[in-house]
Parts: structure tokens; sequence; C-alpha cells
């Protein structure tokens, strides 16, 4: 079976992405949907028991207090962190946590991946045990999309703007999405008018909060314990992954998947819970259950989660590896004949 979703370049298409999202739950789905809520509980539950509390919630609480020593995300998401801290903790975690489910489903809906398997995937329940961010991200991609898809400028830019929370999620995954899009050049810049302006309001309301993020960054650097990019192990060697993409001759679904899996592979630092931002994508099936590869963490803690470069490599390899046998076919076996 191929890696790839059978109808990709209805990704490109707006009435494609209307029909998805009008398309009522399967019943797989609806039993994706009640199982993540379900771990919610029991996450909550697993926390009482052991006296901890998640980890990435609690960042984003303590940052609402003014507390900023492990937040390394762009100023302006600190207000809606403001809103959830006037909740108490636990009922906080548990409406952010609920908030992700429908994030991710209608990412999934909008972009055409595996809404499935990712909402029960070893990352969806991570981020969801963790009380992470991402899936709030994921969602701002595909509301960036919808928007490009639609023709409506500055729903785009604001979906990229947000998913730009966590610039290694926003920053290299909009860019892509923005420049595959089929509109002109014209209309690219337009949807950047409204984060340009939102931008300059953040460094207006709190100045200096980049050169504060930098500053955190050299003091307390985030844990590098559940990266995946290739960057740890070959260092700089990994920006290589763009060279085939870009140079080999293939279809333009292939180029945009080997595109996005190239950008975990690459970046210096991607956390394996963020590969959510690739399953939403047509991916196909086999990247997602490879991510379930997660689970060894109960056995071989952070050190099994870093080989889950694999999920990335496998999009990578499956878009690169036939467009270069088709190259060779007709340019070197074809000429030898």
């Amino acid at each position: 079976m191929s890696f790839f979703h059978p109808n990709l370049e209805h990704f490109w298409k707006a009435d494609a992405i209307d029909s998805r999202l009008r398309k009522p739950p399967s019943r797989l789905e609806a039993f994706a949907l009640a199982f993540a809520i379900v771990a919610i509980g029991l996450a909550v539950w697993v926390q009482d028991q052991l006296f901890v509390i998640p980890f990435d919630y609690n960042v984003y609480f303590l940052a609402a207090g003014g507390t900023l020593t492990r937040y390394y995300y762009a100023i302006w998401i600190l207000p809606l962190f403001k809103l959830w801290a006037v909740l108490p903790f636990t009922w906080g975690y548990v409406v952010w946590a609920l908030l992700s489910i429908p994030c991710i489903y209608f990412a999934g809906r909008i972009f055409g991946g595996p809404t499935t398997l990712t909402l029960i995937s070893f990352q969806m329940l991570y981020g969801l045990y963790m009380g992470q961010i991402t899936s709030l991200l994921v969602f701002g991609l595909a509301l960036g999309w919808w928007g490009l898809a639609h023709r409506r400028w500055h729903l785009a830019g604001l979906g990229f703007w947000l998913a730009s929370t966590k610039f290694q999620i926003g920053l290299p995954f909009g860019f892509l999405l923005w420049l595959t899009a089929d509109i002109s050049w014209r209309d690219r810049l337009r949807v950047l008018i409204l984060p340009a302006c939102l931008s300059l309001l953040s460094l207006i309301l709190y100045p200096g909060w980049p050169q504060n993020l930098v500053a955190r960054l050299q003091i307390a650097p985030p844990y590098d314990w559940a990266s995946i990019s290739l960057w740890q192990w070959i260092g700089p060697a990994a920006l290589l992954f763009w060279l085939p993409p870009l140079f080999i001759p293939m279809d333009r679904g292939k180029k945009f998947l080997s595109l996005v899996a190239a950008i975990p592979l690459t970046m210096p630092y991607f956390q394996q819970a963020d590969l959510l931002a690739l399953f939403v994508l047509p991916v196909g099936w086999l990247p997602v259950i490879l991510g379930n590869l997660g689970y060894l963490f109960f056995k071989y803690n952070f050190q099994a989660l870093k080989f889950l470069s694999i999920v990335p490599l496998s999009i990578y390899l499956g878009a690169i590896l036939p467009a270069i046998y088709i190259w060779m076919r007709a340019h070197i076996f074809h000429k030898g004949q």
C-alpha cells in the first residue's frame, strides 16, 4: 500500500476541504474522539495518584503569573494563558486538554490526514497528558490553509500567526503551505499583512520580548530529551536533506510531502509530540502507526523517543526514492540500452 493518501491532489482544492468538513464523523472517528476524552480523565487520575503535574500546562500557568523561566514561545499568546489561569489549575488543565481534541479533529479534516489514527496516536496522548499547546498551533496551520484555499486572507494570516507561537512549527510549516498555495504573489503578500501588524503590536505591548526570549534560551535552554531532529547526530549536515526535494523532479504531491518531512529532520530542535503537525497532513497510515513506537518510552525512557525520526524519514524516503528511480530509469538505464 502506498505511503500517501490516494487523493493527495484534492489537498489543494477548496471544495474538497469543504466536503471533508461537512462529512459527519465515522464510527471510528467517534471512537477516537471518545478515546481521547477518556484519556484526559485517566491523565488527571494518574497525576493525582502520583502527585505530578502536567509539565507543559504548568509552564503556561506560571507564565500567566509572570514566571517565564521555561517559556520559549512568542509573547502574543500570553493573554490566552492569563485567561486560563483564572480557572483552578486542574480544571484549567482539563479544559485546555479538551480543547486539543477538536483542534486536531478539524485540522485532520481540513488537511485530509488520517484523523482517526492521529487522535489515538502516542503523540496525541503524550500531548494531552503534558497539556501541550501543539494541537492549538496545528489548528492554526489548518485555519491558515483553509483561509488560503478560500481566499480569506485575514483568516489565513491569523492562522499562520497563531501557529507561529511555537516557531519550529509555525514558521517552517506555515511558510511551506503559504508557498505552495495556488494563489498569486500579490495575494501571498496580502496574507502577511495581519501577522505583521499583530507582531508589531506585540512589540509595542511587550517591548523587548524577542531579546528576553533569547536570553532565557541561553540561561535555561529547552530540554532536548524528546527531540527527533537528525541535527543532534550529524549537526548542520542534516540540512543536506533539503537538496533532493528541491532538485529531483517529482510530482507536486510527493515534492510537498518530502519537504514537510524534511522539517523535523533538519531543524536543530524538534519534539516528537510536534509530529502531530505531520500526521494531520495527507501522509497515509504508515507514519502515524510508526509514531506509536513512542510507547517504547515506558521501557527505554526518552532514548526511545529520539529514534522516532524514523517517522518523518519514512515519509521522506517514500517520496524521494520512487522519484530517484524514475529519474535514473529515464537518464541512466534508458541510455544504457
